[in-house]
């Protein structure tokens, strides 16, 4: 590996954050990691993480199979998958809703009672307020309409804003997972992880950590010059008045209005 590829590679991952899926899916892989941040998210203290698994596979032969960003299993027997997200590209909602129900039969056997399914809890760190109303936390709940009576069948869905500032412990955490430069005493875990993975020691030497992270940077970089290649390519269909824009973003697997943004900058 070469000092200038070794160069290039720094200044790569020194932009990334806890909240981008390359990192975060590295850090999972540490049950203290996830411990910390879980004991935050579900305001448990005293939560303890029996099994952890990052980008845990659930494949579904005649469906759609998934990969959990984090899947965690608590010692009360509750499951729960972290899941990060940057990009306002998806039906986050609806994305929730079908990565419990595979987790949820990925954890039954045939012919099992109901009474044992499973506590599952999805927890969706977005860096963007996803519900818009300036809440760095939304914990959504089953009521029965008309009388505001709680109902419960299991499922928790609680979706984080990383990017909104409240004054509270899960704002500081927040800030770990999206700033560059945010470290803190009280993530003793995430902050140092954070660091080890973002800066090289010794020299030029990388970490090991930086070293796994260094291969995943090659395939990916990879991936995004073809997706690059493809948009532009589409980019000219559109200009020509060969596909609409729609067709287009379908085509790129992009929502019309990011589409849009990349074919304002050709114009």
């Amino acid at each position: 590996m070469s000092d200038r590829s070794i160069q290039k590679f720094k200044e790569y991952v020194q932009k990334l954050n806890p909240i981008d899926d390359i990192i975060f899916r590295k850090m999972a892989e540490n049950k203290e990691f996830c411990e910390e941040i879980l004991r935050i998210f579900l305001q448990d203290y005293q939560l303890k993480v029996l099994n952890n698994k990052s980008q845990y596979a659930i494949t579904n032969i005649e469906r759609r199979s998934v990969i959990l960003d984090a899947y965690c299993e608590l010692r009360d027997g509750r499951r729960v998958n972290i899941e990060v997200q940057n990009a306002d590209n998806v039906n986050h909602q609806k994305r929730v809703r079908y990565y419990s129900s595979v987790l949820t039969t990925s954890l039954m056997k045939k012919g099992e009672s109901f009474d044992n399914v499973p506590e599952v809890c999805m927890i969706y760190i977005c860096n963007f307020d996803i519900f818009k109303e300036n809440k760095s936390s939304y914990l959504i709940k089953r009521v029965i309409a008309g009388s505001n009576t709680e109902v419960d069948n299991g499922l928790k869905e609680i979706y984080i804003s990383a990017n909104i500032n409240d004054g509270t412990i899960l704002s500081e955490l927040m800030g770990v997972f999206t700033k560059d430069d945010c470290y803190s005493d009280n993530f003793p875990v995430t902050s140092k992880m954070k660091y080890d993975f973002k800066y090289v020691k010794e020299g030029n030497k990388m970490t090991d950590a930086m070293k796994e992270l260094y291969d995943i940077f090659k395939e990916e970089s990879k991936d995004k010059w073809i997706k690059e290649g493809v948009i532009n390519t589409l980019i000219m269909l559109v200009k020509d008045g060969i596909i609409s824009v729609e067709d287009a973003a379908k085509r790129a697997n992009l929502s019309v209005s990011t589409f849009q943004k990349y074919l304002n900058k050709k114009m």
